[in-house]
């Protein structure tokens, strides 16, 4: 990388705690970067390959839009949180990128490859556990409660930040002046910011917790917004620990939103829904089970709550999937309503062109 251009209507939960180390990558790039949108074209296929934020990779993966090079057409993704970050590790040019904290050498896939491996060895310091959920709001807006929980192994005193970012897993930008238009783990807001918690001593095997809510809204990301592209469903959170003397990460933590079975669920027939690919352009699948044979009447609604799409049938009880025509309908956040007997559950669909 030394080409470089000067968060209750419906809920998701996640947990995930790991005991062994997880490396955590860095990104800083930006949508009006040519040389970003070169590098990206291999990184993230890479990151893929690698299970990046996914549970049992041990590989987290945070990047931050950039207000520069471009000066007219600016990131749409770029804030506050993400000059943060820019400015403690001292970023001068992108892209760049940063593995537990220290300066990233591979410019290839193959030696980027050889960073990830060689950063998971050792033994961390600290074991991490996060929870991330979300709670319906309105059609533009989301709550979003994260707890994260800190465990040392050993005593430790010093300078240490924990921080807590929440990333968009995936969003479509047409608008980008490079060739690169699709966009991953993309961060949107830190906790509390972008400088983290401060913590001067670890007692060992004490586990420590750091609890935040916070409102998200939804569609018309422009910088130096915190705005989502989609539904907080496509996002992770990530937590790491670092060293402010060094700047070493001591360890980090990914883990993706997921739904719960509540008790309202059961109520309503109705459970574990799920819509993928989540934005969507031509079609979306919108999964669910069901408690018993139920006659489901499903809609989809724009923002001035006008019906844009209805299907009406009988489902069995089990696992389910109704396939939604999205190429006709235009850009922008959607409400999808799936309707039983005995209630309803409802989800935010993204369609991006």
């Amino acid at each position: 990388m030394k080409s470089k251009f000067t968060l209750l209507a419906a809920m998701l939960v996640s947990a995930s705690a790991f005991a062994q180390k997880t490396c955590i990558i860095e990104e800083f790039t930006s949508s009006t970067c040519p040389p970003c949108a070169s590098m990206n074209s291999w990184l993230d296929p890479l990151l893929a390959t690698n299970n990046a934020n996914k549970s049992g990779s041990n590989l987290a993966v945070i990047k931050y839009q950039m207000n520069w090079p471009g000066t007219t057409n600016l990131d749409p993704s770029f804030n506050a949180h993400g000059t943060s970050r820019r400015n403690y590790y001292g970023v001068t040019g992108i892209p760049d990128h940063y593995t537990n904290g220290g300066a990233g050498t591979g410019s290839t896939s193959a030696t980027v490859q050889t960073e990830i491996d060689g950063c998971k060895s050792g033994t961390p310091d600290v074991t991490i556990a996060s929870t991330y959920t979300v709670k319906s709001v309105s059609a533009t807006e989301d709550s979003v409660y994260i707890t994260v929980t800190v465990t040392p192994k050993k005593a430790l005193s010093g300078n240490y930040s924990v921080h807590i970012a929440l990333t968009e897993s995936f969003y479509n930008y047409p608008g980008a002046s490079t060739s690169q238009k699709n966009y991953y783990h993309v961060m949107r807001k830190m906790y509390p910011n972008g400088s983290g918690t401060s913590v001067s001593t670890w007692v060992a095997n004490t586990p420590q917790t750091f609890t935040f809510k916070d409102k998200i809204t939804i569609g018309n990301p422009v910088h130096p917004s915190f705005n989502w592209w989609g539904n907080p469903y496509n996002g992770h959170i990530i937590a790491f620990v670092q060293d402010n003397g060094s700047k070493a990460i001591l360890n980090s933590n990914a883990a993706a939103a997921k739904w719960s079975t509540s008790v309202e669920d059961l109520k309503n027939n109705v459970a574990n829904v799920k819509i993928v690919p989540n934005p969507a352009t031509s079609q979306a699948g919108v999964f669910f089970t069901l408690n018993e044979n139920s006659n489901i009447a499903m809609t989809v609604t724009d923002v001035m709550g006008r019906v844009v799409y209805a299907e009406n049938a009988p489902y069995t009880a089990g696992a389910n999937r109704i396939v939604v025509n999205t190429s006709s309908l235009a850009a922008g956040t959607y409400n999808v309503t799936l309707r039983s007997e005995t209630g309803m559950v409802s989800q935010r669909l993204t369609v991006a062109k």
